[in-house]
């Protein structure tokens, strides 16, 4: 059965309850730092004690990723009193810049809003308007564009291999932690690959389903979402989408690999489109196979949603025109597994619209061939 993790949501603030909070222990923060429990201070100067190259190696990547790094936030008039100077910037999330023309890449919840205008803040604090260029009709994924016009090429990513990256390897997160600490840094392992997680957002409302996320106990905090996950060559190798709400460094993020097709797009329609057969599926499980009486258990089995608008084959889609029915089960597209660790979706991804696919589909107990040509979302 699909699996609905509850309890996790997006990475994402917008309460001023939780700010206000914050607020003040930043000002108990600072004065517990006058109680003199430095061990290694004199005279204000920390003491450089031993460097291990590990720890070398992460400080190298972080200098190297994070002049690219952007808060994110919706544009406000000026304060107009003392305490909302300390206020943080309303709809705080993360961005990274991806292009010396400045595209960046973030979650598309980070930028949910089509009324709202939003800005990026660098680390060195200075602030420019962006575009929401386009949003990722299926992932939470949107790219905004840098109003910049200066002279110099702005600071950008270099992209790793997320299928390469090894359960136990270290990774860093960086991102606008609670709205108000941009830049912050995490660390932590890769602690699984390949997870299936249901999210929801407690501001917005919304509800997505998620396949393949990293999963890492580097802390992702509210205002991380769509800031980067880094390995120690400094390669950005995933971005932070959500966490786990009642649970301690439990964090997703979306490979890599899954944003590249998104520029990719980007370069060559100037929007994000996506390839797409129209239907509805469930990754197969050995469980699921043994309840529904199949004779695979691997695959993405064709079922209908939980209201009439929610057909597994939609009408008029490349399947309805290809022959796909309901309870069909895709086995692999063009000799490739359709698996829980390689979903239907993210085969398809690979794919540009109006290319051609052969799928192996397995119906009433026979494995039959299909052609089909993909669509555009857009």
């Amino acid at each position: 059965m699909m699996c609905f993790v509850e309890g996790f949501k997006y990475a994402y603030v917008v309460s001023l309850a939780l700010v206000a909070g914050a607020v003040g222990g930043y000002f108990g923060a600072g004065i517990g730092d006058e109680g003199g429990f430095c061990g290694s201070c004199e005279s204000g100067k920390v003491v450089e004690d031993h460097v291990y190259v590990e720890e070398s190696e992460m400080i190298d990547a972080i200098e190297k990723v994070s002049p690219a790094v952007v808060s994110i936030v919706e544009k406000k008039e000026k304060p107009v009193s003392f305490f909302e100077s300390f206020l943080p910037e309303a709809g705080g999330g993360t961005g990274f810049i991806v292009s010396k023309d400045g595209y960046i890449l973030t979650n598309k919840h980070v930028v949910s809003s089509d009324k709202k205008v939003y800005k990026a803040i660098f680390s060195d604090g200075s602030e420019y308007d962006v575009t929401v260029t386009s949003k990722d009709p299926f992932d939470d994924i949107a790219v905004l564009k840098l109003d910049y016009s200066g002279d110099k090429d702005l600071p950008f990513v270099v992209f790793g291999d997320s299928d390469n990256l090894k359960v136990g390897q270290k990774v860093f997160v960086i991102g606008n932690s609670l709205a108000m600490y941009g830049n912050s840094v995490t660390s932590g392992i890769v602690s699984a690959k390949g997870r299936e997680v249901y999210a929801y957002n407690d501001f917005g409302g919304s509800f997505q389903n998620f396949y393949g996320l990293i999963q890492t106990d580097a802390a992702i905090n509210l205002g991380n979402s769509g800031g980067p996950v880094v390995n120690l060559k400094g390669e950005v190798v995933g971005m932070s989408v959500a966490t786990a709400e009642f649970a301690d460094n439990v964090g997703f993020a979306i490979p890599v690999n899954d944003l590249k097709p998104v520029l990719a797009s980007i370069k060559e329609y100037g929007k994000i489109l996506r390839p797409v057969l129209g239907v509805r599926f469930l990754m197969l499980s050995p469980s699921d196979a043994k309840e529904l009486n199949i004779s695979v258990d691997y695959g993405a089995i064709l079922v209908s949603g939980q209201f009439v608008d929610q057909p597994a084959v939609a009408k008029g889609s490349a399947g309805d025109k290809a022959g796909l029915k309901e309870m069909d089960v895709v086995l692999e597209v063009d000799g490739v597994k359709v698996s829980l660790k390689n979903p239907l979706h993210k085969i398809i991804r690979n794919y540009k619209p109006d290319e051609k696919v052969v799928l192996k589909v397995l119906r009433d107990g026979k494995e039959i061939m299909i052609d089909v040509v993909l669509e555009s979302s857009g």
